[in-house]
């Protein structure tokens, strides 16, 4: 029987998914493991040809769905000694009607494409990385929380798994998605955060990799993380190398700031140091379409924040989270200026959180139905087998 992947981009009521797992307690948990372990991953090792580029990844699920369990490396395996990784996060929410969708799952598929093409690593189809996640979705339904409850979080793995000692791309390449479900990010609505801009501190350099999902572009952060926690900080603000003037990212999300003129600013891909994130893309067309606001990306300096009437973060986990205000340090900690936007959210923020949400979960019928083509929709096992006939 000839498999197809077609990609569904129409919301189809009356999934026969499994339900929700009895007796968890979905509203205990957070952004994070949560001390639970899903049925299946999705694991597929290839060796790669001296180019990379003639190698196939698998589309049988009787092949790459496997226990989720332990990957096993040699310690001379090149994702272990020089980092050749990249990563993808996705949720998986049920929806009203009991079908589980994603949120523009293509977007992430292009983006690990990229990345692989970046790093010297086979390129995964995207039709190979939709059929992969919506296998591990269909496996692990179970661990979809109910509606409003929460998400099924997918990860995405992609790796440099073969044995060598010199500094040159692996002979190997590992696509591994494992599932874990997590709990809203805000608990009772959104709350502001406040973040700390380290003078001194930056996430990526012109000419450099920041505009690629590697997992080694996050380890550096840990540190500086650290530290402004430790003085009460909810996240870091990461400035650029050039000028340490200029705001990119916080941490791992992307930054925006809305200012009185109805301009809706976040700084601009072109350095590529910024994570072309998916959440940022879609916010700059709702608040232009759905609010009426003008998307600018560019150079946005922590000067002109002063100006701004709102700013957030965006990205899979929380989604939006409204910066209350953004306190400047130097390096030791000694804070040089505050900026201030206010204890909770702005009323564009919060309008914007709203939206987003509620396309992604299905709760707002109407921008449902207008985004559809934002919505992928994971076919039942049983209508899976129908239509592959």
């Amino acid at each position: 029987m000839a498999i197809t992947h077609p990609r569904v981009w129409s919301i189809r009521g009356g999934g026969q998914h499994a339900p929700p797992k009895d007796n968890i307690d979905w509203e205990s948990f957070g952004f994070g493991l949560n001390n639970v372990r899903t049925d299946k991953m999705w694991l597929d090792r290839v060796s790669t040809a001296g180019d990379g580029d003639s190698t196939h990844y698998s589309t049988d699920d009787s092949q790459c769905l496997v226990p989720l369990g332990d990957l096993q490396l040699s310690p001379t395996a090149t994702v272990l000694n020089y980092g050749q990784a990249l990563f993808e996060g996705l949720k998986a929410c049920r929806r009203p009607d009991g079908s589980i969708a994603i949120f523009r799952p293509d977007k992430n598929a292009q983006r690990m494409a990229q990345g692989a093409e970046r790093f010297c690593m086979p390129v995964v189809p995207e039709r190979t990385f939709l059929h992969a996640v919506d296998a591990v979705v269909r496996e692990n339904a179970a661990w979809v929380p109910p509606h409003g409850q929460g998400a099924l979080y997918l990860r995405p793995l992609l790796m440099g798994t073969g044995e060598g000692l010199g500094v040159k791309p692996s002979s190997e390449s590992t696509f591994c998605i494992y599932a874990s479900p997590v709990g809203n990010y805000f608990k009772g609505g959104i709350q502001a955060i406040r973040l700390q801009a380290v003078q001194g501190f930056s996430r990526a350099a012109a000419g450099g990799s920041g505009a690629i999902k590697a997992s080694g572009n996050y380890a550096p952060a840990f540190a500086v993380q650290r530290q402004v926690k430790q003085r009460g900080f909810d996240e870091v603000l990461c400035l650029d190398a050039a000028s340490g003037e200029a705001v990119e990212e916080a941490g791992a999300s992307n930054f925006f700031a809305i200012f009185p003129d109805n301009t809706i600013v976040t700084p601009s891909l072109q350095q590529e140091t910024i994570l072309p994130g998916v959440t940022r893309q879609s916010i700059l067309e709702l608040a232009a379409a759905e609010l009426g606001l003008t998307p600018v990306e560019r150079r946005l300096t922590l000067e002109e924040l002063k100006q701004a009437k709102e700013a957030f973060c965006c990205g899979t986990g929380a989604c939006i989270s409204p910066v209350g205000s953004i306190s400047v340090a130097q390096a030791d900690g000694n804070v040089t200026d505050e900026i201030v936007f206010g204890s909770s959210a702005g009323p564009l923020t919060e309008k914007l959180f709203r939206m987003l949400t509620g396309i992604q979960t299905g709760s707002d019928a109407t921008l449902s139905q207008k985004y559809r083509h934002w919505i992928h929709v994971v076919e039942p096992a049983n209508q899976k087998v129908a239509a592959e006939r």
